[in-house]
């Protein structure tokens, strides 16, 4: 490592989306580290632990994926509320904002 530098920490989420964009959306390692803005030889790593089922990525075995696609489903939801909101308000405040 650098003089200077920390090592920087991934959540598991966010190792299990580089490793799918890898495995599943098959965009090549150096592009999607590059793009991640990462060190190419840690996503392979990855990529490894995952194709083999070892080492400190743990790719979720027993999921209940039914449960998980409910969870989304209820987080996109909310996320488009909130994104209607804030286009509205957007909207209001400009108008506001042009009258003397």
């Amino acid at each position: 490592m650098v003089k200077g530098t920390k090592k920087r920490k991934y959540t598991a989420e966010y190792r299990e989306a580089a490793v799918r964009l890898v495995t599943v959306e098959k965009v090549p390692a150096a592009r999607a580290a590059a793009d991640l803005g990462m060190p190419v030889h840690t996503l392979t790593a990855w990529v490894s632990q995952a194709r083999n089922g070892t080492g400190s990525f743990t790719p979720p075995g027993g999921m209940d994926w039914e449960k998980r696609a409910r969870e989304l489903e209820v987080e996109n939801r909310r996320l488009k509320l909130e994104r209607d909101i804030l286009k509205k308000a957007t909207v209001f405040f400009a108008k506001e904002g042009g009258q003397p």
